[in-house]
């Protein structure tokens, strides 16, 4: 059965680094390095290196090229990322499919791109963690985080209530009993963390979090 062969470029700024990859990938028999350069700009201008299955950049290279300069939706792995929330959520905002920490050994790398030219984001149980801690140290702060999701019928009430309908008046508009609105005002409340139709006003025109639709 013949090995499908992935192409890999390497991206990294110290020619040594980059060269003992390039040797290292190249003993595997189903990876076939590409190009080796110290930018990912380079890497992009480089006919080969730019078509690469998988694009394996430092993330020194990839914070310098930023995300506009990224290889197509998919394709980029960074390594040499330490295991902290910031650095890690940094291979996000640069466009990265997926990431390899500094202390990872070469069969990590090697396992990295092999899920990244399949379609998998490769991540490990210390990444996860700290996407979570991230996220959730977003949610006092005033950025987008994900609510907790509103129903359908959750959402028409919401934007009945920012219309500036009373309960009664929602209840006649949607056909529903007087209770049944309330509790689904008291759910938005809860999902949306506000206590009053002052607060969720207040919340709609600075918004700090985003409805899920279920």
């Amino acid at each position: 059965m013949k090995v499908q062969t992935i192409t890999v470029a390497i991206v990294h700024g110290s020619p040594p680094i980059r060269e003992g990859l390039a040797e290292l990938l190249g003993r595997q028999a189903d990876l076939r390095v590409v190009g080796a350069h110290a930018t990912l700009a380079a890497a992009m201008g480089d006919a080969a290196a730019a078509g690469a299955g998988v694009v394996l950049c430092d993330l020194t290279a990839a914070r310098a090229a930023g995300a506009a300069t990224a290889p197509g939706t998919g394709r980029l792995l960074v390594f040499n990322v330490a295991d902290e929330d910031r650095t890690i959520i940094d291979c996000v905002q640069v466009g990265a499919s997926g990431c390899v920490l500094q202390d990872a050994g070469l069969d990590e790398i090697v396992a990295g791109i092999r899920a990244v030219a399949a379609g998998i984001v490769p991540c490990s149980a210390r990444v996860v963690t700290s996407l979570f801690r991230y996220v959730a140290s977003r949610r006092d702060e005033d950025h987008p985080v994900l609510a907790a999701s509103l129903t359908d019928r959750e959402e028409e009430v919401l934007g009945l209530l920012a219309a500036g309908l009373s309960n009664r008046q929602i209840a006649e508009r949607l056909g529903l009993r007087p209770q049944t609105v309330k509790n689904h005002v008291s759910r938005v409340y809860e999902k949306l963390d506000v206590h009053s139709r002052l607060e969720l006003l207040a919340a709609l025109r600075a918004p700090r979090t985003v409805p899920v639709p279920r």
